[in-house]
This record gives C-alpha cells, structure tokens and sequence, in this order.
C-alpha cells in the first residue's frame, strides 16, 4: 500500500512538461566529479548523511546525520544502561546471598536467577552427569567436577523476595541490552540506506531520480523528473 501511494504523489508531483537547463545546470552534468564527490558512498557508510552533503543534498544529509545520532544515543545511552543495571544485580547478589564479586561468568550469575542455593545447582548438575553418563562414574565425577560450583562460588539467598529482586533486576538488565542492540541494528540500515541513496539516488547536480522527505505524511517518497 505505501509503495501505491509513493506513486500518486510522484505523479502529483511531477511536472507535465519538460524543463530546459541552464548554463550550470549543464556544467555539473558535464564536469569531471572530484575525488570527495566520487568517494562519497564511502563517507556514508562511515557516517550516514556525509555523502549527501558532498554532493550537494542537504536536506537529506542532515536527515541522516540526526537520525544516525539519535541510533548511537540511543546505543550508547540503554547500553550503559544495561551495564549499570547488570553491576547492580551483582552487588545484590554479594550482599544477598554471598555471592563471588569476582565470578562475572554468565552461568554463574544466570544460576543465581534459578536456584536458590548452589546446592540446589548442585544437584541438578549430579542429575544431568547421570543422565549424560548412566554407565561411566568417572565420567560423572569429572562433569560434576567442571560444571559445579563449590568454595568461593557457592551462594544462598537470604529470602524468596531478595532471589526474586536479583531475578527482576536481570530481566530490566536484559531488556536494556536489546533496546540497545536494536540502535544498533537502526545505526547499520542507515549506513546501508545512506550509501545506497548517495550511490545510486543523489548524484551530482540535478537528479532525474531522487529521494525526497515528506511532512505533511511522514515517510519518503521517490520522485522522476521528466
């Protein structure tokens, strides 16, 4: 449906006759491109919208860069998120349950969320060596002895509610992470886009084929002057 309505308002928008250009219209058609204008896809992909303006479309150019500025704030800012909120979950866990403040594995913290005590882990961990090695002891102790954790790394929660915080403060911890990682994600398909539009979409001078921003509908729309 969007793509429908990109075409009625390109045939709205363009101009029935065609339309004569002037001296430096011809020019910048005619004129050798220098070595920034050639290499502009390039600059784009670094940083979207730097392409656009080499060549000339501002409008477009600082579209991208704010949009690109908004994806690595966004990154950036839910990613420190997620690292203060993970930090936070540990010292919960030291405080709570005499966790190791040195142990960052990610089993070891992830066990903390499930179990209650490294018992309780324990346990599970002597159920999965008989299940994986039902015939073969040594087989078992030496899984028991790799996957369990004892000494320093063992842990109890003091409550329910204190395990339970630890659990919630990880899923909010987890949650930051995607929010970041999908910036992330926004920050690569607007390097893509950017350099695609410098590519194949803006190129020097006047531009039969162009991309332009709308604001009455918010969106683009593509346009082919005649």
């Amino acid at each position: 449906m969007s793509f429908i309505i990109t075409l009625i308002f390109i045939s709205a928008d363009t101009p029935q006759m065609p339309v004569a250009k002037d001296a430096s219209e011809m020019a910048l058609t005619t004129r050798e491109l220098t070595r920034a204008e050639k290499l502009a896809p390039f600059a784009s992909l670094f940083l979207p919208g730097t392409g656009e303006l080499i060549r000339g479309y501002r409008l477009k150019g600082e579209l991208f860069l704010c949009g690109d500025g908004l994806a690595i704030a966004g990154a950036a800012g839910f990613g420190w998120d997620a690292f203060n909120k993970g930090q936070a979950a540990i010292g919960m866990a030291v405080m709570n349950a005499d966790a190791n403040p040195s142990n960052r594995s990610r089993i070891y913290l992830a066990a903390m969320e499930k179990y209650f005590s490294s018992d309780d882990y324990n346990l599970n961990v002597a159920r999965e060596a008989r299940d994986l090695y039902p015939d073969d002891l040594a087989a078992q102790q030496d899984y028991i002895a790799a996957n369990s954790f004892t000494g320093g790394d063992a842990w109890m929660w003091r409550s329910d509610s204190l395990m339970m915080g630890y659990f919630n403060q990880r899923i909010r911890m987890r949650r930051a992470q995607q929010t970041s990682t999908v910036f992330i994600g926004v920050m690569l398909l607007t390097r893509l886009a950017s350099t695609l539009d410098v590519a194949f979409f803006s190129p020097v001078g006047s531009s039969r084929l162009g991309i332009v921003p709308r604001f009455d509908t918010p969106g683009i729309q593509l346009t082919w002057r005649f």
